[in-house]
């Protein structure tokens, strides 16, 4: 770390009190100074970072994002799909294999113990007595 000596003249109420500071922190008297200018130093640079990311901004783009409906909050006039997409998701819906659906719903979530039917099939299981490897392949 490269050094610098910089004579600072202070109010001799503000020496005493920057000392007091010090000696309750258990920091040297030019650690806290240090610390004091960096927080000062970090403090400008996020308000110019902010002016300059508040320039970009567009405060009619931000108010209809915070006008959007909350989690929960009915739809609100207006907010209905297109034409275009209601079609789409029709015909999706359609195409959808429901058996496959139906068996994801039923799958156990984690944390939840196994239900009838959800063993391993036979094939696949340590034999009883513990000898022996599980098969990862069933038999025919």
């Amino acid at each position: 770390m490269k050094r610098s000596n910089f004579a600072l003249r202070l109010q001799p109420s503000l020496l005493e009190a920057a000392r007091k500071i010090a000696a309750a922190e258990g920091v040297a008297l030019n650690q806290l100074i240090n610390v004091a200018v960096g927080q000062m130093v970090a403090s400008h640079a996020t308000a110019d970072y902010l002016a300059t990311r508040a320039k970009r901004g567009n405060v009619a783009r931000a108010l209809e994002i915070l006008n959007r409906p909350r989690k929960g909050e009915p739809p609100r006039e207006g907010d209905e799909l297109p034409e275009s997409w209601k079609a789409r998701a029709s015909h999706k819906a359609h195409d959808a294999d429901a058996d496959e659906a139906l068996a994801l719903l039923r799958r156990p979530r984690v944390g939840e113990p196994p239900r009838k039917g959800d063993e391993l099939p036979k094939s696949w299981q340590k034999p009883a007595n513990g000898k022996g490897r599980a098969r990862l392949t069933r038999s025919k």
